[in-house]
């Protein structure tokens, strides 16, 4: 199983491309995710001097932070993620893909639950119809 995470910062929040930014800053020091949850915890305040903010409030090397913000390869990963989610249909956030199949919007864990354990079920099917291990997620990603 593999989780992957893109970025796709939507143009009508103004405030989405610097969460986004700090969001990729904090990875590089690997603090993507204590900075997710300051963030959301704070999402009504995401101003440069808020994330700044959080930035500190995590152990974050503030003049690395601060270089890796304004870092043109960081916008640059940003926009290539935003490009790739929507030449998948991916027009809101979250949008989550489990097997190539899509899944909008905050949904409730039992919604991930029912579509995984089809997933798990039509691999085990491939599996047992001889398809080998490292060919099922292909597979499945290619069949409706």
């Amino acid at each position: 199983m593999a989780i992957i995470f893109k970025n796709q910062p939507l143009p009508f929040h103004d405030k989405a491309r610097g969460a986004a930014t700090a969001f990729m800053a904090a990875n590089r020091q690997g603090k993507a995710w204590e900075m997710h949850d300051k963030m959301f915890a704070n999402n009504t305040a995401l101003t440069r001097d808020d994330l700044d903010k959080y930035a500190k409030d995590i152990g974050l090397d503030m003049g690395k932070f601060a270089k890796d913000f304004d870092d043109p390869a960081v916008k640059e990963q940003i926009d290539s993620d935003s490009k790739l989610g929507t030449a998948n249909g991916a027009s809101g956030t979250p949008t989550f893909f489990i097997n190539g199949r899509q899944l909008v919007g905050a949904q409730p864990f039992d919604k991930f639950k029912e579509m995984i354990d089809a997933e798990i079920k039509k691999a085990d099917e491939l599996i047992k119809d001889g398809t080998p291990l490292a060919d099922v997620y292909k597979k499945r990603c290619a069949t409706p």
